[in-house]
C-alpha cells in the first residue's frame, strides 16, 4: 500500500517535538537508533526552545534481552547533569513489542532518586493520527505526575493541541483577563506554569486534540471538562469566548466580544464578499487536526470546504456537528491510498496536506498549503490576516498559466 500523505509522521517524533517546547520537562526517546534520528528533527521543530535530545539506542541484543538497564542509566546521567522537574519517556514501537517493562523500570527509579518525577507514553502504532496522538499522549503522561493543588473557584483552563501552542495563546487569554477571570493555559513555556491547570475549576480545551489529557486531569484532580468549540475564525471565537462567560457568569467578557466584534466585522464581512466573488473549493486532508480548525475559518468566509478528519475521539465529533451545521462542510469517512484519487475525486481548486501528498497533487498543478505549517489558529487576528492574504498566496495565476499549458501541450488531465 502506498505511503499515505498523512502517515509520514511518527508520533514519537511529534510527542518530542511537543514536550520539547517545555523548559523543566526531559524526554527521552526509548529506542533503536532509527528512532533516535527524531531527536534531530525535533530539535528543528522545537526551535527556539532549548531541547535536551536524549535517546537509549537500544541495540540488536536488547532487542532480544531487553534494555532496562540502558534505559535506567539514561534517566540517572539526565537527572544527574540538568535536574529536570519531570522526565518523560517515550516509549516507541520496539519497546512495546518486546514488552519492555518501563513501568517497573519508574518503580525502581523512583525508590532509588526520591526527588525524581518520571512518567511515560507509548506512542507508535497509530500512523492515520500520529500528530495529534503523539501531543496528547505525552500531554497525558504528564498530568500523571502534577501534584494536586487547591482549585480556584470560577477559573477557567484552555487546553491547546501541541507544544506550538505554549507561549501562543494570547489573542484568547489577553480577553478573559481583562475580564477579569482566572486563567491557567496548557501547555505553556515552562512547567511551572503548566502545572497549574490542576487549579482551573473548568477545562475548557480549544481544539480536538486533547481529549486523553482532559480525561486524565478529570480522573486525577476531578476537573470538570466542557468542550465549547474551537475558537477559529469570527464566529468560532466569539462563541468559545461567550461560552466561557456563561460557564462562569461573566458579564464583562461578553462586553468585551461586543466591542471586538464592532471593531472587526466590517473588515471580515469584506473579505467574505471576496471570497463570494471567487467561489472556491478546498479540501483539508488530515494533518496535526487543524483540518478541523483551518477548514472552520475558509467556512466561515464562505469557501466549500471537505474535510478528510484525522481526529474521531468525543471532541472531534462534538466540532464536526458544529462545521456541518453551521457552515455545511463535507466529511470523507472512507480510507483511500492516495491523496490524488482524493484530488481526482472531489477536483478541489485548492488541497491543505502534507509535504508528501503535496508531490501526489502536483501533476495537477493544483495549489497545495502544507498544512502542518499552520498551528496556533485561533482568535479574530489570525483569522483576518489569514482571510486577507488567502488568495494572494495561492498565486492561482501561475497555476493556471500552467494548467492551460499542461492541457494543451503537455497530454496530461489536471483536476
Amino acid at each position: 500500500m502506498p505511503l499515505k500523505s498523512y502517515e509520514h509522521c511518527c508520533s514519537s517524533g511529534i510527542a518530542l517535538a511537543t514536550l520539547g517546547k517545555v523548559e523543566g520537562v526531559i524526554p527521552i526517546l526509548h529506542g533503536p537508533q532509527a528512532c533516535i534520528f527524531n531527536n534531530q528533527l525535533g530539535t528543528m521543530f522545537c526551535r527556539p526552545s532549548r531541547l535536551i535530545t536524549v535517546g537509549t539506542l537500544l541495540k540488536r541484543g536488547e532487542v532480544i534481552f531487553g534494555g532496562e538497564e540502558n534505559l535506567k542509566q539514561q534517566i540517572r546521567n539526565v537527572y544527574q547533569q540538568y535536574k529536570p522537574r519531570i522526565i518523560v519517556i517515550i516509549n516507541t514501537c520496539v519497546p512495546q513489542l518486546i514488552g519492555e517493562d518501563v513501568k517497573g523500570v519508574i518503580i525502581d527509579m523512583e525508590h532509588e532518586i526520591p526527588d525524581l518525577k518520571v512518567t511515560y507514553c507509548d506512542t507508535g502504532f497509530n500512523h492515520p493520527q500520529a500528530m495529534p496522538q503523539g501531543s496528547d499522549a505525552c500531554w497525558s503522561a504528564i498530568c500523571n505526575v502534577l501534584d494536586k493543588k487547591e482549585k480556584i473557584e470560577g477559573s477557567v483552563g484552555l487546553l491547546g493541541r501541541s507544544g506550538q501552542d505554549a507561549g501562543c495563546l494570547g489573542p484568547l487569554t489577553n480577553f478573559i483577563r481583562e475580564a477579569g477571570i482566572p486563567i491557567f493555559v496548557f501547555p505553556a513555556a515552562h512547567i511551572n506554569e503548566m502545572e497549574k491547570i490542576v487549579q482551573a475549576d473548568i477545562l475548557c480545551p480549544i481544539h480536538v486534540v486533547p481529549y486523553l489529557t482532559c480525561k486524565k486531569l478529570n480522573e486525577r484532580f476531578g476537573s470538570k471538562v466542557e468542550y465549547l468549540e474551537i475558537p477559529a475564525g469570527i464566529e468560532g471565537t466569539s462563541r468559545f469566548l461567550r461560552g466561557v462567560a456563561d460557564l462562569v457568569g461573566n458579564q464583562k467578557l461578553h462586553d468585551i466580544v461586543d466591542r471586538e466584534e464592532k471593531k472587526i466585522l466590517p473588515q471580515w464581512k469584506a473579505i467574505q464578499r471576496r471570497f463570494a466573488q471567487n467561489p472556491i473549493k478546498v479540501m483539508n486532508i488530515s494533518g496535526p487536526a487543524n483540518e478541523f480548525s483551518v477548514g472552520k475559518v475558509l467556512a466561515e468566509l464562505g469557501a466549500e470546504v471537505i474535510i478528510v478528519p484525522s481526529v474521531r475521539n468525543k471532541f472531534a465529533q462534538s466540532e464536526r456537528k458544529v462545521l456541518q451545521e453551521r457552515y455545511g462542510v463535507k466529511f470523507v469517512d472512507e480510507d483511500f491510498d492516495t491523496v490524488s484519487i482524493l484530488v481526482n475525486q472531489y477536483k478541489p481548486d485548492v488541497v491543505f496536506t502534507e509535504f508528501q501528498g503535496r508531490m501526489e497533487v502536483l501533476p495537477t498543478f493544483t495549489p497545495a498549503q502544507i498544512n502542518v505549517l499552520y498551528v496556533t489558529e485561533y482568535g479574530y487576528d489570525w483569522a483576518l490576516d489569514f482571510g486577507e492574504h488567502f488568495f494572494d498566496n495561492l498565486r492561482r495565476p501561475v497555476y493556471r498559466k500552467w494548467q492551460y499549458l499542461m492541457e494543451r501541450y503537455g497530454g496530461i488531465h489536471h483536476a
